[in-house]
């Protein structure tokens, strides 16, 4: 019973490092900054919420780890190097979001909606703090290109504004999903 517990964890936290490197393909054009938009952070986002804190940071882990080791699974050219792109941290803080969502998706009680809402928007928000960090570090520090974090936050609102309305679908639609999916999983 435990071997059939653990290949089921493995195929999941596979399956999701799948869904967030498809994810990181799915591009819809931004017709006003040259980084298109993508849908990493949908799946980042339900690995919280269906695989748990555990499962789903694993996954996403995984996916960076795999970026990082040369696999072509970011929208740029993968490998170590990657450190070094000032979007970086926005990847690490997928990682952080990830487990925050699955955290206060486990808190006891009910998955409800207000749970699915706090937990979204606090991922939403961990993410943002961390890739905005990190971006200020590598522009000022290892470009050489000082930037304000005004100048970043004002540049990045429109993605935000995109995450923000697609962690409220994903906070709605979650709790439906992962009561349904409870009897499978």
């Amino acid at each position: 019973m435990m071997q059939k517990y653990r290949i089921k964890n493995m195929v999941l936290v596979a399956l999701f490092t799948a869904l967030i490197a498809v994810g990181a393909f799915v591009r819809i054009p931004n017709p006003f900054f040259p980084v298109a938009f993508t849908l990493q952070g949908v799946f980042c986002a339900f690995a919280g919420f269906l695989l748990g804190s555990k499962l789903g940071t694993i996954s996403v882990s995984l996916y960076v780890l795999m970026g990082l080791l040369g696999f072509p699974v970011f929208t740029l050219p993968s490998g170590p190097q990657y450190v070094f792109q000032p979007t970086f941290g926005f990847l690490l803080g997928f990682i952080l979001a990830t487990f925050v969502m699955g955290i206060i998706s486990e808190l006891k009680g009910e998955f409800s909606l207000k749970k699915s809402f706090a937990a979204s928007y606090a991922g939403l928000l961990i993410h943002y703090i961390i890739g905005l960090f990190y971006m200020y570090i590598i522009y000022n520090f290892h470009n050489g290109n000082p930037t304000g974090i005004w100048t970043l936050i004002s540049g990045m609102f429109i993605y935000f504004a995109k995450d923000f309305i697609l962690f409220s679908i994903i906070a709605t639609v979650a709790v439906p999903i992962r009561k349904s999916i409870k009897k499978y999983v």
